[in-house]
């Protein structure tokens, strides 16, 4: 970058930036880290197909980008999405913040995906895409738009207070003067302070955001509804071969050996190869089928006759694996995660315990998990739905000994993600199936039943709460969690109880597991909100006022995680919900409210529930879940809701539907048939309701509706039924329960 510092003038800057070919392009390093090219996609509205640039964004002379934006000579503005968009909405939400600095026309703001990259800043999840992005995108969009009037007031020979930027014009006051931000692209300079200016620029305030806070319309809808959105699924490359695998159907289990003759006998199939990786432990022993299409892959993989050494796990099933757990919890101490405060239980009078079980979880996006790869010997390249690139390229290189610069990622947007495809294994298998075929360019796709039998399922959890009480006061906290194959407990302890401790057990799981939305959040909110309300109820306490007395105001915790928990924060989501969900409200015969509050730290958010259940017909109905967010400044209410609305049907469908069952070690689960989400006719009617807070910037709000959904509608049941529900997922039926 020293030559451009020592060298302001238009010519080099042109040179550099790669105006010569069309648009201003603002290159900073922002997040510190690297970004390639970006993926083409020609499916921008009301554009002719001669204004689409051929290669997209044109990176000449962009040192070390991550976030930029182009602006072209016709107007239109180009955002690098370096957040995994999978649905959730990031494209409208991170564009609506650069669009708000930059006062750019909205409607001429369009999002283009990442070709590759090596920085985990890029990694999506947890909540956190928004509120990492918020400042950059700001400063980006001010930034530019300095420059743009800069530009103006040189070409009018004015001074620059004289101009102003609006809706992507610039203007002269006084005047009907304006020139489009394409028309001055051409004419910008870059100063040699610019990182001073851009760590400096001034930044609009609250009071005057124009599209931060209101409902704008999806960057992305019209091509989902068009089939323009550009899905890894859909990807078609020349010359590209389709692939299909059968894979051991225990974990861990191993090839012996197979004969493939009437797979091969199927019109379309081309090779049949074995695929093991020794040293990954996630990546099951199979046998790929290379074919012309993937009807004539999926064939073939039908056709295949293998024979498996199936291992440890085949004699594994589920109830004796959480029967096992259970006893673990009796006689284990566990590790120590937490402890605040030295206690005696000779201190108190009276202890409460319980223990809740949260099952295993299956995924089942609407997309199933594919991947295009082509390895190229010392290189390689892949077309991917991902949510961390980095993971990918790490495991490419340990596995292969491709190194990361000589790999190349193009990210796509996918349906649905929800944790899955933050793991990188299914990536690699399908470069490990180019490698076998020989260095075909080959497309993997998953099966629908593939995609739920060999998910990376959310992590089995059994969690065991105890307080002991002195005069009915709360004077110790106990939490004793076992888990398989996934880390520490979270050990989010947010009540005022004076001392707290946690420990954790963990146990061999016998599948590979993975984060799926909320992940830990959603055992032990479960956990902590069921038990609390039991406590109150033991105590004849009112549950809401019991939990408020626990919450002081002004309170900061810190769970030695990514934010400290704000109590005023979650007092406040639990208030709201208490006031809109008309807690305390009279209910009919067989019915009942249920109520719970939970912080989501990964992305500084809190959330809260109250769910009102009745028995019809012996059916267990949830009839209405009003929730209430707290997640910050609100950049777009619709979306917020739209989250939080998504997150209670999630965790309605693992309520009710949830879990899976293992027989031998085989997941019996195949299809949405038998792993059944909640259905139009079974949701309730949803309220959600977001808080009012003077945060600076918005946080995370994509995982936090689900935690406390599972709880208060637990707790719903209880109040209905008098039945106490610690483990899910529960019978629909109140006879059953």
């Amino acid at each position: 970058m020293s030559q451009m510092e020592t060298n302001g003038s238009r010519r080099e800057f042109l040179k550099r930036t790669g105006l010569a070919s069309g648009g201003l392009i603002v290159g900073l390093n922002f997040l510190e880290s690297c970004v390639g090219e970006i993926v083409q996609n020609n499916t921008f509205p009301n554009l002719e197909p001669l204004q689409v640039l051929e290669n997209g964004f044109d990176s000449i002379g962009a040192i070390e980008i991550t976030d930029f934006l182009q602006i072209r000579p016709d107007g239109h503005i180009f955002l690098n999405l370096t957040k995994y968009e999978m649905g959730q909405g990031v494209s409208t939400g991170l564009s609506s913040i650069l669009a708000e600095e930059l006062e750019a026309d909205w409607e001429k703001i369009h999002v283009r995906y990442i070709k590759s990259s090596v920085s985990e800043s890029d990694t999506t999840g947890g909540s956190t895409s928004t509120l990492l992005h918020w400042d950059l995108l700001r400063r980006a969009g001010a930034f530019t738009k300095l420059l743009l009037i800069d530009a103006a007031a040189k070409q009018w020979t004015v001074y620059k207070d004289q101009c102003y930027a609006e809706n992507g014009y610039v203007h002269q006051h006084g005047s009907n003067l304006k020139l489009g931000y394409g028309e001055l692209v051409g004419s910008i300079v870059v100063p040699k302070d610019y990182r001073t200016l851009f760590a400096e620029v001034p930044l609009k305030y609250k009071s005057n955001f124009k599209l931060i806070g209101k409902n704008l319309k999806s960057k992305i809808i019209p091509d989902i509804v068009t089939g323009k959105h550009p899905f890894s699924i859909d990807v078609r490359l020349p010359k590209m071969k389709y692939a299909a695998v059968l894979r051991c159907p225990v974990f861990k289990g191993q090839l012996i050996n197979f004969d493939s003759t009437e797979a091969l006998n199927i019109s379309g199939v081309e090779q049949i190869v074995p695929i093991k990786l020794d040293t990954s432990d996630n990546i099951r022993d199979g046998i790929a089928v290379i074919a012309n299409s993937t009807w004539a892959a999926f064939q073939g993989k039908l056709a295949l006759k293998a024979k498996w050494d199936l291992g440890v796990n085949a004699g594994v099933e589920h109830g004796k694996f959480v029967a096992d757990c259970y006893k673990k919890l009796t006689i284990d101490e566990g590790t120590e995660t937490l402890s605040i405060g030295k206690f005696d239980e000779s201190e108190a009078d009276e202890f409460i315990s319980h223990s809740y079980e949260f099952p295993y979880q299956h995924h089942a996006c609407m997309e199933p998990l594919n991947a295009t790869s082509h390895f190229k010997g010392d290189s390689c390249e892949m077309w991917v739905g991902t949510q961390s690139a980095d993971k990918i390229i790490t495991n490419i290189e340990k596995h292969l000994g491709i190194p990361k610069e000589r790999i190349k990622i193009n990210c796509h947007p996918s349906g649905g993600g929800f944790g899955l495809r933050y793991s990188s294994e299914y990536a690699l298998e399908s470069m490990v199936v180019s490698k076998a075929a020989g260095g075909e360019l080959v497309k993997m796709c998953y099966s629908r039943e593939d995609d739920i039998k060999f998910d990376h399922l959310n992590p089995f959890e059994l969690n065991k709460h105890r307080i002991g009480l002195k005069n009915g006061k709360p004077l110790s906290w106990e939490l004793k969690s076992v888990m398989a194959n996934w880390g520490g407990v979270l050990g989010w302890m947010y009540y005022n109880i004076p001392k707290l401790s946690a420990s954790q057990i963990m146990v061999e799981g016998f599948t590979q597991v993975g984060a799926w939305r909320s992940v830990m959040a959603n055992a032990e909110g479960f956990s902590t909100e069921c038990f609390i309300d039991e406590v109150a109820h033991e105590l004849n306490r009112d549950p809401l006022e019991f939990r408020l007395s626990l919450l002081p105001r002004n309170a900061m915790v810190d769970f030695k995680h990514s934010y400290k928990c704000n109590i005023s924060r979650l007092r406040g989501a639990l208030e709201l919900v208490a006031k809109r969900g008309h807690w305390g409200k009279t209910m009919s015969k067989s019915s009942g409210q249920g109520i719970a509050v939970y912080p989501y730290m990964h992305g500084n958010g809190y959330g809260a529930t109250v769910a009102e259940v009745a028995i019809v017909n012996d059916m267990i109905k949830v009839t209405k879940v009003t929730t209430a967010i707290d997640c910050g400044l609100v950049v777009n209410p619709d979306q917020v809701k739209q989250q939080a609305e998504g997150g209670v049907v999630w965790a309605l469908s693992a309520i009710f539907y949830g879990g899976t069952e293992y027989i031998d070690g085989v997941v019996e689960r195949s299809n949405f048939h038998d792993n059944k989400v909640l259905r139009i006719d079974e949701t309730p009617e949803i309220e959600v309701h977001i808080c009012q807070n003077d945060e600076p910037q918005p946080w995370g709000v994509g995982e936090v509706a689900g935690p406390p959904t599972y709880a208060a509608v637990c707790n719903a049941i209880y109040a209905a039924t008098g039945k106490r529900v610690r483990k899910l997922p529960i019978a629909r039926t109140y006879s059953q329960l």
